[in-house]
């Protein structure tokens, strides 16, 4: 899964502001995202930071785990989604696929990059 965070993204940003600026809260589809291994935060095409999802939570139901930067959830906010992830959370390091895709370009993928939704879906290759 890909996540546009051209908005909230700043050079020497502070790992734990990345992390809750990637992990949501998003208009999405818990069915969508059951089966995402792999979140991708990217800047301007380029992937800089990855995580992986231990588990997804919809905002009225998981007030305690929310992003620092959510401080007051409206009608319009409460049912988006976010993940944690528990590795990063428990300052595990990143594993080789998470190591392997940091600092790439998604530049000739496929992706809209000019889409409004800032999340993109990429399906693994069978």
């Amino acid at each position: 899964m890909i996540i546009k965070i051209n908005k909230l993204y700043q050079k020497g940003m502070e790992e734990n502001a990345l992390y809750d600026s990637v992990r949501g809260i998003w208009r999405a589809s818990m069915n969508r995202v059951k089966d995402v291994e792999y979140v991708f935060g990217v800047y301007n095409s380029l992937i800089v930071t990855v995580y992986k999802p231990t588990s997804w939570h919809v905002c009225k139901d998981a007030v305690d785990k929310l992003p620092k930067h959510v401080t007051e959830l409206t009608e319009k906010t409460e049912n988006r989604i976010f993940f944690v992830d528990e590795g990063f959370e428990n300052h595990m390091r990143p594993d080789e696929p998470e190591k392997f895709y940091l600092y790439k370009s998604i530049a000739g993928l496929k992706v809209n990059q000019s889409a409004q939704n800032p999340i993109t879906y990429l399906n693994p290759v069978e």
